[in-house]
């Protein structure tokens, strides 16, 4: 009877320090992306942005052809103006304010359909980090991964908790 109970107590003692073991042994940390980086060099991103990039300078063009436009008619009511009787220089002005709203509509259309071109194509390559990091998380053993922006989010790490480097090696390597 001694002995069943002296080998219950080693083994209840054996069970504990196992338990300690583990709890100590385990890889239980809080590390960060910087999300900046990560932009910077996941190649999706660095496409989308490129892609991104080429739609903003048509519409720059655009831009640039309606503002050539009003300058044109700048100039020739600048020209013509002191000659023109006053239904002349309501016409020209008319045509130069028109000129002017026809170019902030064109505007404010290219910024919000740039915006959300930019919102759509940026949102398959924010579910694609996320699910990685979830994946790359748990595979690691990692307590939590934070995200670390440029308005500072992290205000101090200890070296070797930033793992941007490694998300950009795994991902970049996913083709």
């Amino acid at each position: 009877m001694k002995l069943n109970n002296t080998l219950l107590f080693v083994l209840a003692l054996l069970a504990l320090l196992l338990g300690i073991w583990n709890l100590i042994g385990k890889r239980d940390e809080i590390v960060y992306v910087d999300t900046a980086k990560l932009f910077q060099e996941y190649s999706e991103a660095v496409k989308v942005n490129q892609k991104l990039g080429e739609e903003a300078k048509k519409y720059e063009g655009n831009i640039d052809t309606l503002m050539q436009e009003i300058q044109g008619a700048l100039k020739d009511y600048e020209k013509s103006g002191t000659k023109l009787d006053a239904s002349g220089r309501a016409r020209q002005e008319r045509l130069i304010t028109e000129k002017q709203a026809d170019l902030q509509r064109y505007q404010s259309v290219v910024k919000e359909k740039l915006e959300k071109q930019r919102q759509q194509e940026f949102s398959g390559v924010v579910n694609t980090i996320n699910g990685f990091l979830k994946e790359y998380g748990k595979r690691k053993g990692y307590r939590m991964i934070l995200i670390a922006n440029p308005s500072g989010t992290i205000a101090y790490a200890k070296d070797g908790t930033d793992i941007t480097e490694d998300i950009i090696k795994e991902l970049n390597s996913k083709k």
